[in-house]
């Protein structure tokens, strides 16, 4: 890597993320994500142990999360661990990226990472914190690729993190499980599978999967009735505040008027104050939450992706099996080497399915836990800000000074 794209933590500016996540909580998340890659499988997977390579960091993003610039540093090498460069992507880049990751892995029993959508196709054009949402997730995906026991070693996200990367899409014949995952993500029609999987563990994390998904959009979708009607209220505040603030003294009882607009002019400080605590916390709180949430459940998608290609190549295997039983003497070898092969492909999803499941659920559990837990200290520490704002009000309205006027005093007492 060339040196003059590398920097030092003691040149590093302090200029704060835009992707609106504190330094400790990031911390705190890519510790425990980190620390539940490591999960048992059926099939030992000694790469898992060497740990994380790239550390990444969202910095700087457009307006509508068109194009971002992330930190990178390496984390594996102790020589160059606290040196750091650089690389800004495009939307564009993420999908090609996206699509290489896919195509070249060997197996077809990785859970992959979701890329959010384009910001277009999901939200409403009036939705204010869909950018950052959008921001938010990007960056939480190129985290959890890079935190991924295999996608995190591979050449593509090295070639990706690099900073002479330049787009570099396969345009020849796809993959097998890039095929079938097309096929089955673009099927309007519902997939037909076995009534019930030949292994329990797949059964009933299908079934778990399907159900868990109803709820968790359910959920979503409550989140989402929330943050408009806090957005809301933020509407209702400014316009609160702009009426007392517009509040000024008028020619009759100039004194009386005159601390009227004293009085309102408190009011609509402490008003203002609410009304920042209430959109910092929305930001911090619940989108925070919706991102998280909305990404796994885009999460639970590609896990059913992998387990509908899992039983395709069941199909396949059983198909094959089929066919060595009726071939004839002269295609008896034929028929044998494509149910060995067809055998070897089951097997060897089945093994990386079940780690890459162990390995997922692991993951989903604390950083949901970690994230429910961030939300409500979150709320906690809002319902303290604004309740302190309020008696600072009100105090500051019971110590307004009145002056000695008998007809002020009657007034005011």
């Amino acid at each position: 890597m060339d040196e003059n794209n590398l920097r030092t933590d003691g040149n590093m500016s302090r200029e704060q993320s835009c992707f609106a996540q504190d330094e400790g909580s990031d911390t705190e998340s890519e510790q425990t994500v980190t620390s539940s890659s490591s999960s048992s499988a059926s099939s030992p997977m000694p790469i898992e142990d060497l740990g994380p390579v790239f550390n990444v960091k969202g910095i700087r993003a457009t307006a509508d999360s068109s194009v971002l610039t992330f930190r990178i540093s390496r984390i594996d090498d102790p020589e160059i661990r606290d040196s750091w460069w650089e690389v800004t992507r495009s939307y564009e880049e993420f999908e090609a990226f996206n699509r290489l990751l896919v195509d070249c892995q060997k197996f077809g029993g990785m859970i992959y990472p979701p890329l959010p959508p384009p910001l277009t196709s999901k939200y409403e054009e009036n939705f204010a914190e869909a950018p950052i949402i959008h921001r938010k997730q990007i960056e939480r995906y190129l985290q959890m690729v890079a935190l991924h026991s295999t996608l995190g070693r591979s050449q593509a996200l090295a070639d990706f993190l690099s900073p002479t990367y330049v787009i570099a899409e396969k345009t020849g014949r796809k993959g097998l499980f890039a095929k079938l995952a097309e096929s089955f993500a673009g099927s309007s029609q519902p997939t037909k599978v076995p009534l019930r999987d030949i292994e329990e563990f797949f059964q009933n994390e299908r079934d778990w999967s399907a159900n868990y998904s109803i709820h968790l959009k359910t959920t979503l979708n409550a989140v989402l009735t929330v943050i408009h009607s806090e957005k809301k209220i933020i509407g209702q505040l400014k316009h609160l505040c702009t009426a007392l603030s517009m509040n000024a003294p008028s020619s009759y009882q100039q004194e009386t008027s005159r601390i009227h607009h004293q009085l309102h002019s408190k009011m609509a400080d402490s008003f203002l104050s609410i009304q920042d605590l209430t959109e910092d916390g929305l930001q911090r709180g619940l989108c925070d939450f919706y991102c998280i949430w909305d990404l796994y459940l885009q999460y639970l998608a590609n896990e059913q992706l992998m387990l509908n290609r899992r039983t395709a190549l069941l199909i396949n295997y059983e198909n094959a099996n089929r066919n060595w039983d009726k071939a004839k003497a002269h295609k008896r070898d034929e028929a044998e080497a494509a149910k060995k092969a067809a055998e070897t492909a089951f097997e060897e999803c089945s093994d990386v399915a079940r780690h890459e499941i162990k390995a997922f659920q692991k993951q989903r559990v604390q950083e949901m836990r970690l994230n429910l837990t961030q939300l409500a200290r979150s709320e906690l520490a809002r319902a303290r800000s604004i309740r302190a704002s309020l008696q600072r009000a009100l105090d500051q309205a019971r110590l307004f000074p009145v002056p000695d006027d008998p007809h002020l005093s009657s007034l005011y007492s």
